[in-house]
């Protein structure tokens, strides 16, 4: 059973290439906050990251950068350089006048489907891989390589290969990140520890069983306190609150994809009335199921 994995199917992230753009300089694009997760390739030449509260990053070639939180954010050619609005920029898509200067592949994982993942509220402001930190990590850098490859030189079937790279430069920038900081990150740290990974599992492979901290510290092998307070500091939240939060993610995707019913969510998830299950989830999604289950729409 990979968690990871798990997350990321019932979220159905979905995302979406905002722009390739090769500038002459001078250059500058200000892109406005969206909620949504960011990412940045440098494919020519180099640039510099400004955000808000942090200092500016040198982005070069090759550099590939995630904003998790979506937070307003500016690309330029140089440290104090000036920037237009992305949406005049967009507008004019013109080929640069003089030699390039720089060149930025833009992309975007749509509607904050991502926030409710652990995983990514664990992440910085900014994660920055370097091109030579992405040469140690094949399977990043070949998606992004791929990428570029596509959008560069597009041809028959690159739109249908774009959501599956999409979806696996997520995988593994996340999975690259875990790696160069576990031992800083506690989600990651607390997905290699072999006893909260075994509760987890369970979560996820009987979502419908009634569980209690105790039967969950015995999938552990832990006291019931020990397990409680690890998994506590490891995931931020207690594992009850986890296992809420994760019946309520599988009941969106149901009501997503096959229209149940919500009585027959709540039953399939563990719960003994819908009402109990019907506060769990507003709790969680912030709407009643039953009105989200009249707006969702087939996954695409």
């Amino acid at each position: 059973m990979d968690v990871l994995s798990d997350w990321l199917r019932v979220l159905e992230t979905r995302g979406l290439l905002l722009a390739r753009s090769r500038f002459a300089a001078p250059w500058g694009i200000a892109i406005p906050a969206s909620g949504d997760c960011m990412f940045h390739v440098v494919s020519e030449g180099v640039c510099w990251l400004r955000c808000p509260g942090e200092e500016p990053l040198l982005l070069e070639l090759g550099d590939f950068v995630l904003l998790p939180g979506g937070e307003s954010h500016e690309l330029v050619h140089s440290r104090d350089g000036l920037t237009e609005d992305l949406s005049v920029v967009l507008a004019r898509a013109q080929s640069p006048v003089g030699d390039v200067a720089g060149s930025v592949v833009c992309g975007a994982y749509q509607s904050g489907a991502l926030r409710p993942l652990p995983l990514i509220r664990s992440l910085p402001k900014i994660v920055h891989f370097r091109a030579e930190e992405l040469s140690q990590d094949v399977g990043l850098a070949s998606v992004i390589q791929l990428l570029l490859a596509v959008v560069e030189r597009p041809g028959p079937g690159g739109e249908a290969l774009l959501p599956t790279l999409f979806d696996a430069l997520l995988l593994y920038t996340l999975r690259a990140w875990g790696n160069k900081t576990c031992s800083q990150n506690r989600w990651m740290a607390g997905l290699g520890d072999p006893a909260l990974s075994a509760a987890l599992q369970q979560m996820h492979s009987e979502p419908g069983r009634a569980w209690t901290v105790e039967t969950l510290a015995q999938a552990a092998g832990l006291s019931r306190a020990v397990f409680a307070k690890r998994f506590s500091e490891a995931f931020g939240e207690p594992p009850l609150g986890y296992l809420t939060a994760w019946r309520m993610r599988l009941a969106a995707k149901m009501f997503a994809e096959a229209k149940v019913s919500v009585v027959e969510a709540a039953t399939n998830l563990g719960y003994d009335s819908e009402f109990a299950f019907s506060r769990a989830f507003k709790r969680v999604l912030g709407v009643a199921p039953s009105v989200y289950r009249r707006q969702a729409q087939p996954v695409r």
